[in-house]
């Protein structure tokens, strides 16, 4: 019996049947990869059938303009849907024109220097930071001295987290420009 394992595993050594090995290894990595893909699709069309089967119903234009209502009773989302506007709009209003300048500062007017590095290394460590941290930082300045929650406070959270990425962006498309077009504009 060893002596047939011998032989087979010998065969692999042999120059041909080391790109049979690989195309072997391929087919079976690929096989699994779609099976893989497979599964997470049908396990996400089903969650999306489901929200869809039993949200759909539920779904009326009264939803969408009602104020919320105590549990048990027929209440809407205008509260949550205009807080979000609201925190959102307020959070870009600041972060916008923070974001842009800062970038733009950074790509066109710095040089190398401490201070250059310090803003895109705190630019790059807030770009990582985690939200739930962000949330709690202006959770501990802004909600708890005052005693009450307000979309303030969470529009300037969102407003901590949108700079970096504004930052970024900006100093990155800026860079992109040619120099000669640069000094032509």
């Amino acid at each position: 019996m060893e002596a047939g394992a011998a032989t087979v595993g010998a065969g692999w050594n042999r120059p041909g049947g080391l790109a049979l090995r690989r195309r072997l290894v391929d087919r079976v990595a690929t096989g699994l990869s779609i099976a893989a893909t497979v599964i997470v699709l049908l396990a996400l069309g089903s969650i999306l059938l489901t929200l869809l089967v039993r949200g759909l119903p539920g779904l009326s234009w009264g939803t969408l303009v009602h104020t919320m209502a105590p549990p048990g009773s027929d209440g809407g989302l205008a509260n949550a849907i205009m807080g979000s506007l609201v925190q959102t709009g307020f959070a870009a209003a600041i972060g916008t024109p923070v974001g842009l300048l800062t970038g733009i500062y950074l790509s066109e007017y710095a040089r190398d220097g401490r201070v250059v590095d310090v803003v895109r290394f705190v630019s790059d460590m807030m770009l990582s930071a985690p939200s739930i941290l962000v949330g709690l930082f202006v959770y501990m300045l802004l909600v708890m001295p005052f005693g009450h929650f307000s979309g303030l406070s969470g529009g300037i959270a969102l407003a901590v987290l949108f700079v970096p990425v504004v930052v970024r962006t900006t100093e990155d498309m800026l860079r992109l420009v040619p120099l000669t077009m640069r000094e032509a504009a």
